[in-house]
């Protein structure tokens, strides 16, 4: 339903966040950047979720689960989506554009990095050069430095009050899902059960089978992040939210593979509008 949203999002309409922030600032637009992080995060959980969950099954499917795909998944999402978290959570248009400014710069110094050629690296910091002297009028350069890392941005997303994340377990869940990406010993002890399964033979063996719980918090985590981000971004594009939710919500509706015995009113409800709540006296919540 996010990624269904997502990319139904128009164009920012006249007089949108997106469009102030572009009238203040006319070069890189920030909706195309907060658009290629929310784009990167769903692609990553959508990876896992046509892995786990497609929404049609072939008889002989099976899906295996290991320890390290959902940690690395959930891990590049979360990263992914809290930068445009971040760079979205303000009501200031000029807070909005420095933020944006900086994670372009963050952006810069990382290519630099990858060029081999002197000569692309010193294109490369040209570039930067320029971008700081555009906007000098209106932030210093340290206003404008790169973020220090992923974790200072995962932990500044957790901040918006409607978003329901506590930093320090969001760096939790971070360490872990970096330690099993990058194949460090410590989650395969802490992030697994042992179990005794018997052979064919009769003998028994002792096996590491992955924690399904904390798997679950660690995608839940990005999930959350992830939806915050759209719907964040389609707020901030003017869009009719409701609209593009409940379109979503028939869309999903007519592609998954219900449970047989399914209840026809759950169906049915997944398929209804839902609208924003609404409160006893008839106002919009």
């Amino acid at each position: 339903m996010s990624w269904h949203t997502f990319v139904n999002v128009p164009t920012p309409v006249d007089g949108s966040n997106f469009a102030r922030a572009r009238q203040l600032y006319p070069f890189e637009p920030v909706h195309d950047r907060a658009r290629a992080y929310i784009g990167a995060a769903l692609e990553h959980l959508l990876l896992w979720a046509d892995h786990v969950a497609p929404f049609k099954f072939h008889p002989e499917q099976e899906s295996n689960f290991q320890q390290r795909p959902p940690y690395t998944l959930a891990r590049a999402a979360m990263e992914a989506a809290a930068q445009a978290v971040w760079m979205l959570d303000t009501t200031d248009p000029r807070e909005c554009i420095r933020r944006h400014v900086s994670l372009i710069r963050w952006d810069m110094h990382e290519h630099r990095k990858s060029k081999l050629d002197p000569a692309e690296k010193a294109e490369v910091q040209v570039r930067d050069d320029e971008l700081v002297e555009r906007v000098s009028a209106e932030f210093n350069e340290a206003e404008i430095r790169p973020p220090s890392g992923y974790l200072w941005v995962l932990r500044r997303a957790c901040n918006p009050d409607d978003l329901a994340l506590d930093p320090d377990e969001v760096e939790r869940l971070w360490r872990a899902a970096s330690g099993s990406a990058h194949g460090m010993y410590w989650p395969t002890q802490d992030l697994q059960h042992l179990v005794e399964v018997e052979g064919p033979d009769g003998s028994v063996r002792t096996i590491r089978v992955p924690d399904a719980r904390q798997i679950a918090d660690v995608l839940q985590a990005a999930y959350i992040i992830t939806q915050y981000a759209v719907l964040k971004y389609a707020m901030f594009a003017g869009a009719d939210l409701w609209s593009l939710i409940d379109d979503s919500r028939r869309w999903l509706a007519g592609k998954i593979t219900f449970r047989e015995g399914a209840s026809a009113e759950v169906v049915e409800r997944l398929s209804r509008p839902a609208g924003p709540m609404l409160e006893p006296d008839g106002g919009a919540s």
